[in-house]
Order: C-alpha cells, then sequence, then structure tokens
C-alpha cells in the first residue's frame, strides 16, 4: 500500500545524514550543555530513559525508593525507574488530560518517597497541584511528548526538580537519540551532571552506523515505504515483543551526530509546534464524535499536540475504527494496549488504577504530525466520520455532515492554513 499514511513522523534526511557524520567523526571535545527555550542550558544526555535514570540517581534517594508513576505511559519509563535501583508505584490518570491523577497521588503518598510526572501527549500536568498531593517529595518531570507546551506561561521542565526531554525518532525533533536534563537547582543539576558525566561515549564507528541506521528507519517509516516494507516490518517487531529494557550498558551521554541534529532542529521546533495545533484544532472542529471522546486543552495550558488521541467508548469501537482507517490507507496507534499486562507481569501492579486500564484499551491516535498535507489531514477527518457513522448507525440517527475543506486565505478557528498546504516544520 503505497499511499498509507505513516502513524508518526520518523524525519531523518540526507542533509541530517552528513550533518550527523560530520559530527560524528569529527576531533572537537563532546558538547556538555542544549539549550532549550525558556528552560535555559541543559545536560545533554544519549535518551531519555537515560535522562530519567540520571535525574532519579541525583535524588539521592534510599535504596529500593518507590517512584510514583501513571500507570498510563511508556513502559520504558518503568524500566528506567528499575536500571535506577528504585521500585515503581502506580498511579491513576486523570481522564481529560491522560496525566497523572492528583487525586490517587494523594491517597497513595505514603508509599513514595518521589514522583515522576509525565506530561503525556503532549498534555500539561499540574506539577503544583501534584507536589501538593505528593506531601512536597521530589518530582521528575518527564516531557519527553512535551517540549514546547506551557502552564500558566511557563515551560514545563522548569516545575518539578528536573525536567527531562527526549529527542528520540518519532518525537517532535526526531533527531534518532538522545534526550535532556533539566534543573533550576544547582544542587541538583551538579550531581546529575557528575551522573551524565560517568556515562560511556560513543566511538567515531558507533556513530556513523548509528546515524545510517537512523536514515534507514526514517525511509521505512515515510511513504511510499511505510506501506510497502515498513509496516508489515514493524507489525512483525511489536508482535515478538522486542521493546528493550533500561540497563547500565544502554545509558550513554549524547552522541556528537544527534547533538549537532538536535541543536539545528531546534531553530524551527515552534513553528513545527503551531503548525500541529493547527492541525489539532481542525480535528476538533471536524470530527464528528461526542465530546467527551476528544482531548480539550486545560485552561491555562498550551499543548504542543504532539499525539491527538481519540477515547472510543469500548475497545472493540476502537478496533473497530483502526481497521476502517487502515483499509482506507491511514495508520493510526493503539496506544499503550498491552500496558496493563507488561505492568502486571513484571512490576507488580495490583490492578488499583481502573481509568488507566481503561484508557488503554480505548485510546486511538490518529496521524497529526506537522509535515502532513492539508489534503491528508482533511482525509483522517473524513475516514474517520465515515466509520463512526457506519458504527453508530444503528444506535442513534446520525445526519452526515462534510468534513470542511480548505481554500486559499482560510484561517476560521480550527480550519488549516493556506500555507499549511506544503511540508513545513523542522526542517533542515
Amino acid at each position: 500500500m503505497r499511499t498509507l499514511i505513516p502513524r508518526d513522523n520518523w524525519e531523518h534526511r540526507v542533509a541530517d545524514v552528513a550533518r550527523g557524520l560530520t559530527a560524528g567523526l569529527s576531533k572537537g571535545e563532546r558538547d556538555v550543555r542544549l539549550d532549550i527555550s525558556g528552560l535555559g542550558s541543559g545536560i545533554p544526555v544519549g535518551s531519555g530513559r537515560a535522562a530519567i535514570v540520571a535525574a532519579l540517581r541525583a535524588l539521592n534517594l534510599p535504596p529500593g525508593a518507590r517512584v510514583a508513576v501513571p500507570l498510563y505511559c511508556c513502559p520504558v519509563v518503568f524500566s528506567a525507574i528499575k536500571a535506577a535501583g528504585c521500585r515503581v508505584r502506580f498511579i491513576d490518570v486523570d481522564p481529560t488530560t491522560f496525566c497523572m491523577s492528583a487525586a490517587d497521588l494523594s491517597a497513595k503518598r505514603a508509599e513514595v518517597e518521589a514522583i515522576i510526572a509525565v506530561h503525556m501527549f503532549g498534555n500539561t500536568c499540574d506539577v503544583l497541584e501534584l507536589e501538593q498531593a505528593g506531601g512536597g517529595r521530589p518530582i521528575i518531570e518527564d516531557c519527553a511528548q512535551a517540549i514546547g507546551s506551557r502552564r500558566n506561561g511557563d515551560p514545563v521542565g522548569s516545575f518539578g526538580v528536573f525536567g527531562v526531554f527526549s529527542f528520540r525518532s518519532g518525537k517532535y525533533l526526531s533527531v534518532g537519540e538522545g534526550g535532556a536534563l533539566f534543573s533550576r537547582d544547582a544542587g541538583a543539576r551538579s550531581r546529575a551532571a557528575e551522573v551524565v558525566s560517568a556515562m560511556p561515549v560513543s566511538g567515531a564507528m558507533e556513530e556513523c552506523v548509528h546515524v545510517l541506521r537512523c536514515y534507514l528507519k526514517s525511509v521505512l517509516r515515510s511513504r511510499p515505504f511505510y506501506g510497502l516494507v515498513g509496516y508489515p516490518l514493524w507489525k512483525r517487531w511489536n508482535k515478538n515483543g522486542t521493546a528493550s529494557a533500561v540497563t547500565d550498558a544502554s545509558l550513554k551521554r549524547i552522541r556528537k551526530a544527534d547533538y549537532a541534529v538536535a541543536t539545528r532542529r531546534l531553530l524551527n521546533l515552534d513553528s513545527a509546534i503551531e503548525r500541529q495545533r493547527e492541525i489539532a484544532g481542525f480535528y476538533s472542529s471536524a470530527l464528528e464524535l461526542d465530546a467527551g471522546m476528544l482531548c480539550a486543552e486545560s485552561p491555562g495550558a498550551y499543548y504542543n499536540r504532539y499525539y491527538y488521541p481519540v477515547t472510543f467508548p469500548s475497545s472493540d469501537h476502537r478496533d473497530r475504527i483502526a481497521s476502517i482507517l487502515h483499509r482506507a490507507g491511514i495508520d493510526s496507534i493503539k496506544y499503550l494496549d498491552d500496558v496493563v499486562q507488561v505492568a502486571r507481569d513484571e512490576y507488580g501492579y495490583s490492578e488499583d488504577c481502573p481509568e488507566a486500564k481503561r484508557l488503554s484499551k480505548s485510546v486511538l491516535i490518529i496521524p497529526g504530525y506537522y509535515s502532513l498535507k492539508n489534503r491528508d489531514v482533511e482525509r483522517v477527518a473524513k475516514q474517520l466520520n465515515m466509520g463512526w457513522r457506519e458504527l453508530t448507525r444503528s444506535g442513534r440517527d446520525r445526519q452526515p455532515a462534510k468534513v470542511p475543506t480548505v481554500s486559499s486565505g482560510q484561517r476560521p478557528d480550527g480550519y488549516l492554513s493556506a500555507k499549511s498546504s506544503s511540508k513545513s516544520g523542522l526542517q533542515v
């Protein structure tokens, strides 16, 4: 299927290959700082998971300390907690934000020594509320999906003791790997810098192999190769459960190649977020779904709209819509479909997070990344609306509505601007 719309954006171009190889083969010193707007200077690190481990170790927690983390988040976070010598304590989530529930944290705070607040989908946690609910326990903000998001004008990553970011392929910067660690506490920052400086570095050969591998993966995750080759490969990969555990051997300092591409892409981050928010606004206006199925922006918050989640009444509804979209040439993500099983089997989850469990079986992520063309965005909305009408026809009398189309210069709220019809965003 040559025209299959990829589920997310893996962007590694020939120019990135050239920039990465040049940096990877350079003899210069490795960079020790990285700036993100609003946060200042951060510590570059090899990956988001390595940043979490470094932050936890820098907190000087007692061995085996329990760390609160939302059940509804990437299991790599659970593995990073374990790699840091800590234990996981699962917290339920607020279904309106998909972020950690302050009420559930408050009920369980006697059982934890630290908190990882995940800004899920680019939505923002109310970290100050979580700090109060957690009784002042130290908070690490996981901003892997939320770079550029803000709450009451302040950027995510600035509220907790630490803010950690990921630049992995598929994220906003889509660098390949890499991440960063921020703290406004001088002592905490100094301790984290010591942890990161002790991590191994990649040699020139490993740098080159990494760059070429990132480029190949990007090609396979982009049209036309995604539908022809990439999708079957990733489907088989996911079926075999190939996610790797976080180990000390996998914790490294940032590669020179990843650093070079990340610093370049950061220059155009704002325009990419603007475009992605525009697409999200269009979906919120055009999708003929119940209001509770869509994710609205919280008052005072600015979401980067990394992912656009749709919450269906049941897993059956979600799965059938995913099949309808795929037949129409649109891939989607059943996000964290197996997270409860992983948490139960590997981390002792005790079935006390009902909202997270429900969401893991009812949320579908539809394509909404900045490089999508207007016609693709409209196609996603049209096919989802048609599919939903088909599923609900017997249960309600829905009149079909037309999906808005884009005309030159049109900019009403929730619509796409004419300039968005060409590829925009993080170009290098």
